[in-house]
């Protein structure tokens, strides 16, 4: 991965963006100060962003166990046969009384479930009943690995925002420098999506091209979710 120079404005952590909310305007009903206040959310959503990430871990191990007639289903997320992903969406909702559909459809779930053979190579091995898989971050949040879950060099940049210990809207303006940067050296083959039914995400072409060759299917449009 290349490290480029910063020649693209900073977008997101600008004083023109942030000046939607004036900090000397911001108190809370019941007298907590604004420092606590800002202190009590980073703890909290921390703690529940490393709860979500375990428990997360924990589904994703337990779907890829699941053996239908002597063939294992080895991905998390559907595309392994029509046969096995029918008979666990069958055995899901019919004999454990949950709809699989229901994390697995376009969730932030599948995005960060992506990375788990990246950060844990033993991932079928272990079980996380017994064996703890520590979320890999101190800086970058759940928010920081949806950005660039399409990206080829995702856990290189996620190393760099980590290092420099950047927080969420930092890390979004390096990206924005990073992908404009590559385009103007390679072309377009990044875009930073800012959609109103998402968080922002790098929309990577290749990974588009990957998707609809794997998908076979004529009715899905570049840029759609």
């Amino acid at each position: 991965m290349k490290n480029y120079k910063k020649i693209y404005e900073d977008v997101f952590t600008s004083q023109r963006s942030l000046k939607k909310c004036s900090l000397d305007k911001v108190e809370t009903d019941n007298g907590i100060g604004l420092v606590e206040y800002q202190s009590m959310f980073i703890s909290v959503l921390g703690d529940y962003q490393k709860f979500l990430f375990d428990y997360w871990v924990k589904i994703s191990w337990l779907m890829r166990r699941f053996v239908y007639n002597g063939t294992k289903r080895t991905k998390t997320f559907g595309a392994n046969n029509h046969t096995i992903d029918g008979a666990f969406g069958t055995f899901m909702r019919g004999f454990v009384g949950f709809d699989n559909r229901f994390l697995t459809n376009r969730s932030l779930f599948t995005k960060i479930a992506g990375y788990f053979d990246s950060f844990f190579p033993d991932f079928d091995d272990n079980n996380p009943f017994k064996f703890e898989y520590e979320y890999p971050y101190k800086y970058m949040t759940l928010e920081c690995l949806f950005l660039v879950y399409q990206m080829p060099e995702r856990l290189e940049l996620l190393k760099v925002g980590e290092e420099r210990k950047m927080r969420y809207l930092q890390f979004c303006d390096y990206i924005i420098n990073y992908i404009g940067c590559y385009n103007d050296e390679h072309g377009d083959e990044y875009e930073l999506i800012n959609s109103k039914m998402s968080l922002f995400y790098v929309r990577s072409n290749k990974y588009y091209e990957y998707t609809f060759k794997k998908i076979k299917t004529s009715n899905i449009h570049k840029g759609r979710l």
